[in-house]
């Protein structure tokens, strides 16, 4: 059964990278959906590359700047008027740059905040009244693509690091805004991704550090978020260093004790009570990725 089977999905920075990835997963789990970034032929591309899955999902495309609300109102406008109400939308446009910070760019600094920060808050405005919000069963998601630097910040990269805290910040406020209008605001924080804001045009030549994530190994925590398991997950981290480590474990804990999560919680408290005290409030993510485990 595919998890997101008729559902429309929006997707911020969707011509490459994490957005790209997460677009075509959402796509072969029956979802529709709509792609928007700064360059149309990547666009273009991710839509050939969904509509040659041959699944029959419907593929909206559309231009914006995330930094300018009106171009995301319109953008937003369109994939409504094409795909319907929107059960999920993923914030995920990103940018950095690295430099000592008493040097920083104070035109890329505010870039940075203004795509980062701003970007995410536009496209939950434009979202909002497009947002099916009628099911407490099943919820509209507002997803945001943060990243470890909440919590672990990074020398050289100030603006980037206070932009991914300024967005848990936001999604706090929002959660609690929002709380009674069937509208769920989490987040996945990965730690280096194998895309070009990391690693330039060397991103994906398969030579990547072996520390460095694929697009790809993000997939499930926005699947497990879009989907009808997480509809009581609430402004929620999802730190994937956290969950990669228990991904590990499951594939290498006895049958036994992979059967569900109530089964390998005891396990997982015993041989990794750290890691189990960080992922212990995302149990049903844990049962996800446990069924998602060949």
């Amino acid at each position: 059964m595919l998890l997101l089977k008729g559902k429309t999905i929006i997707i911020t920075g969707s011509g490459r990278g994490i957005g790209k990835s997460v677009a075509i997963a959402c796509a072969k789990e029956g979802a529709n959906v709509g792609l928007t970034a700064r360059t149309l032929d990547e666009l273009n591309e991710v839509k050939d590359e969904i509509i040659n899955l041959g699944i029959g999902v419907r593929v909206s495309v559309k231009t914006a700047d995330v930094t300018k609300y009106e171009e995301i109102e319109d953008a937003f406008k369109i994939f409504h008027e094409d795909l319907g109400e929107f059960n999920g939308v993923i914030a995920n446009a990103g940018y950095s740059r690295m430099w000592n910070s008493h040097e920083f760019d104070s035109n890329k600094f505010s870039e940075i905040m203004s795509i980062n920060v701003s970007g995410v808050f536009f496209a939950f405005k434009a979202a909002y009244h497009y947002l099916k919000k009628d099911d407490k069963n099943n919820k509209s998601r507002f997803i945001t693509t943060g990243s470890a630097a909440f919590t672990n910040p990074m020398p050289k990269l100030a603006a980037y690091t206070a932009s991914k805290y300024a967005v848990v910040g936001l999604q706090n406020a929002l959660a609690l805004e929002y709380k009674k209008e069937n509208i769920t605001f989490n987040m996945v924080l990965p730690t280096q991704v194998d895309t070009r804001m990391l690693r330039g045009s060397k991103a994906g030549d398969g030579n990547k550090p072996p520390s460095v994530m694929n697009p790809q190994e993000l997939n499930d925590y926005y699947l497990f978020l879009l989907s009808n398991n997480a509809n009581k997950t609430d402004n929620a981290l999802i730190f994937t260093n956290d969950f990669n480590e228990v991904r590990n474990l499951i594939s290498k804990a006895p049958l036994v004790k992979r059967e569900n999560w109530e089964v390998f919680k005891p396990y997982l408290e015993e041989i990794a009570p750290k890691i189990y005290s960080n992922v212990k409030k995302l149990g049903r993510l844990v049962e996800f990725l446990i069924n998602s485990t060949e």
